[in-house]
Protein backbone atom coordinates (compact mmCIF):
# COMPACT_ATOMS: atom_id res chain seq x y z
CA UNK A 1 0.00 0.00 0.00
CA UNK A 2 3.06 2.63 0.98
CA UNK A 3 4.35 1.82 -2.69
CA UNK A 4 1.54 3.20 -4.43
CA UNK A 5 1.32 5.83 -2.30
CA UNK A 6 4.60 6.66 -2.86
CA UNK A 7 4.27 6.81 -6.48
CA UNK A 8 0.76 8.54 -6.87
CA UNK A 9 2.69 11.38 -5.01
CA UNK A 10 5.84 10.88 -7.32
CA UNK A 11 3.28 11.46 -10.23
CA UNK A 12 1.45 14.29 -8.79
CA UNK A 13 4.90 15.93 -8.04
CA UNK A 14 6.32 15.45 -11.36
CA UNK A 15 2.61 16.88 -13.04
CA UNK A 16 2.70 20.20 -10.78
CA UNK A 17 6.50 20.57 -12.25
CA UNK A 18 5.52 20.13 -15.65
CA UNK A 19 2.74 22.80 -15.26
CA UNK A 20 5.20 25.10 -13.28
CA UNK A 21 7.05 25.68 -16.43
CA UNK A 22 4.64 26.23 -18.52
CA UNK A 23 5.21 28.45 -22.05
CA UNK A 24 2.99 31.30 -22.68
CA UNK A 25 2.66 33.81 -25.97
CA UNK A 26 3.23 37.25 -25.26
CA UNK A 27 2.10 39.75 -27.91
CA UNK A 28 2.41 43.61 -27.62
CA UNK A 29 3.51 47.12 -29.12
CA UNK A 30 6.82 48.84 -28.07
CA UNK A 31 6.58 52.64 -28.71
CA UNK A 32 7.88 55.86 -27.34
CA UNK A 33 6.02 59.41 -27.51
CA UNK A 34 6.17 59.86 -30.98
CA UNK A 35 4.68 56.26 -32.27
CA UNK A 36 5.65 52.72 -32.77
CA UNK A 37 9.48 52.09 -32.34
CA UNK A 38 11.02 49.64 -34.88
CA UNK A 39 13.88 47.17 -33.87
CA UNK A 40 13.80 47.00 -30.25
CA UNK A 41 15.17 44.52 -28.31
CA UNK A 42 13.32 42.23 -26.85
CA UNK A 43 15.05 39.05 -24.26
CA UNK A 44 14.13 36.69 -21.36
CA UNK A 45 16.29 38.18 -18.52
CA UNK A 46 18.40 35.10 -17.38
CA UNK A 47 17.08 33.65 -20.53
CA UNK A 48 19.82 32.28 -22.39
CA UNK A 49 18.64 32.09 -26.54
CA UNK A 50 15.38 33.73 -25.73
CA UNK A 51 14.27 36.77 -27.21
CA UNK A 52 12.89 38.44 -30.41
CA UNK A 53 12.95 42.12 -31.91
CA UNK A 54 9.77 44.52 -32.64
CA UNK A 55 8.52 44.97 -36.54
CA UNK A 56 8.60 48.13 -38.63
CA UNK A 57 5.32 48.90 -36.57
CA UNK A 58 6.62 48.05 -33.03
CA UNK A 59 4.80 44.34 -32.58
CA UNK A 60 6.14 41.57 -31.42
CA UNK A 61 5.60 38.19 -30.22
CA UNK A 62 7.82 35.80 -27.68
CA UNK A 63 7.36 32.77 -26.24
CA UNK A 64 8.46 32.24 -23.07
CA UNK A 65 7.92 30.70 -19.81
CA UNK A 66 5.72 32.07 -17.05
CA UNK A 67 6.97 33.78 -14.22
CA UNK A 68 10.06 35.40 -15.91
CA UNK A 69 10.97 38.85 -16.70
CA UNK A 70 10.91 40.85 -19.93
CA UNK A 71 13.94 43.01 -20.64
CA UNK A 72 12.64 45.72 -23.44
CA UNK A 73 16.21 47.74 -24.42
CA UNK A 74 16.73 50.11 -27.21
CA UNK A 75 19.44 52.50 -28.23
CA UNK A 76 18.97 55.53 -27.03
CA UNK A 77 16.17 54.97 -24.56
CA UNK A 78 15.97 54.07 -21.01
CA UNK A 79 15.62 49.75 -20.75
CA UNK A 80 12.39 48.60 -19.01
CA UNK A 81 11.79 45.46 -17.13
CA UNK A 82 8.07 43.80 -17.06
CA UNK A 83 7.39 40.63 -14.98
CA UNK A 84 5.31 38.51 -16.63
CA UNK A 85 2.56 36.67 -14.85
CA UNK A 86 -0.83 36.10 -16.29
CA UNK A 87 -1.32 38.55 -18.93
CA UNK A 88 -0.75 37.83 -22.70
CA UNK A 89 -0.34 41.08 -23.87
CA UNK A 90 2.01 43.55 -22.54
CA UNK A 91 2.54 47.57 -24.38
CA UNK A 92 5.49 49.39 -23.06
CA UNK A 93 6.69 52.97 -23.67
CA UNK A 94 10.30 53.72 -23.53
CA UNK A 95 11.40 57.21 -22.49
CA UNK A 96 14.39 58.83 -23.68
CA UNK A 97 17.59 58.09 -21.80
CA UNK A 98 19.25 61.13 -19.94
CA UNK A 99 22.16 61.85 -21.96
CA UNK A 100 25.22 63.34 -20.17
CA UNK A 101 27.91 65.54 -21.64
CA UNK A 102 30.44 64.05 -23.44
CA UNK A 103 33.81 65.01 -23.29
CA UNK A 104 35.62 65.90 -26.70
CA UNK A 105 36.48 62.05 -27.93
CA UNK A 106 39.08 60.81 -30.73
CA UNK A 107 38.33 57.70 -32.48
CA UNK A 108 41.17 56.03 -33.39
CA UNK A 109 41.95 52.69 -35.51
CA UNK A 110 42.12 50.59 -32.34
CA UNK A 111 40.25 52.53 -28.94
CA UNK A 112 38.53 55.88 -27.94
CA UNK A 113 40.10 58.12 -26.00
CA UNK A 114 39.54 61.94 -24.72
CA UNK A 115 41.26 64.24 -26.99
CA UNK A 116 43.32 65.86 -23.95
CA UNK A 117 45.01 62.75 -23.24
CA UNK A 118 46.01 62.11 -26.97
CA UNK A 119 49.60 62.07 -27.34
CA UNK A 120 50.04 61.03 -31.23
CA UNK A 121 49.54 62.65 -34.77
CA UNK A 122 46.18 62.35 -35.97
CA UNK A 123 45.31 62.45 -39.76
CA UNK A 124 41.47 62.42 -41.07
CA UNK A 125 41.08 60.37 -44.46
CA UNK A 126 37.25 60.91 -46.51
CA UNK A 127 36.64 57.45 -48.44
CA UNK A 128 35.22 59.98 -51.24
CA UNK A 129 39.22 61.04 -51.79
CA UNK A 130 40.41 57.23 -52.04
CA UNK A 131 37.90 56.15 -54.37
CA UNK A 132 39.23 57.83 -56.90
CA UNK A 133 42.76 56.39 -56.83
CA UNK A 134 42.87 53.17 -58.99
CA UNK A 135 44.78 50.48 -56.70
CA UNK A 136 43.73 46.38 -55.53
CA UNK A 137 44.98 46.87 -51.54
CA UNK A 138 44.02 49.28 -49.55
CA UNK A 139 47.16 49.58 -47.86
CA UNK A 140 48.93 50.85 -51.12
CA UNK A 141 46.25 53.39 -51.39
CA UNK A 142 46.74 54.50 -47.39
CA UNK A 143 51.00 54.93 -47.97
CA UNK A 144 50.27 57.66 -50.46
CA UNK A 145 47.46 59.75 -48.61
CA UNK A 146 48.33 59.88 -45.35
CA UNK A 147 51.43 61.19 -43.59
CA UNK A 148 53.62 58.81 -41.48
CA UNK A 149 52.22 55.45 -43.37
CA UNK A 150 54.93 53.36 -45.09
CA UNK A 151 53.98 50.85 -47.13
CA UNK A 152 56.97 48.32 -48.35
CA UNK A 153 56.43 45.94 -51.32
CA UNK A 154 58.47 42.61 -51.41
CA UNK A 155 57.92 41.78 -54.56
CA UNK A 156 57.65 42.95 -58.16
CA UNK A 157 55.75 40.05 -59.49
CA UNK A 158 52.09 40.51 -60.73
CA UNK A 159 49.31 39.84 -58.41
CA UNK A 160 51.95 39.98 -55.58
CA UNK A 161 51.12 43.68 -54.89
CA UNK A 162 50.63 43.21 -51.10
CA UNK A 163 52.46 45.77 -48.68
CA UNK A 164 53.50 45.51 -45.48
Amino acid sequence: MKKYIATIILLLGTAFAAMAQQEVTITGVVSDDTGPLPGVNVTVKDGKGLGTITNVNGQYTIKMPQYKTLVFSYMGFESQEVFIKDQKTVNVTLSEAKVSAMDEVVVTGMTAQKKLTLTGAVTNVKMEELKHFNTSNLTNTLAGNVAGVLAFQKSGQPGKNTSE
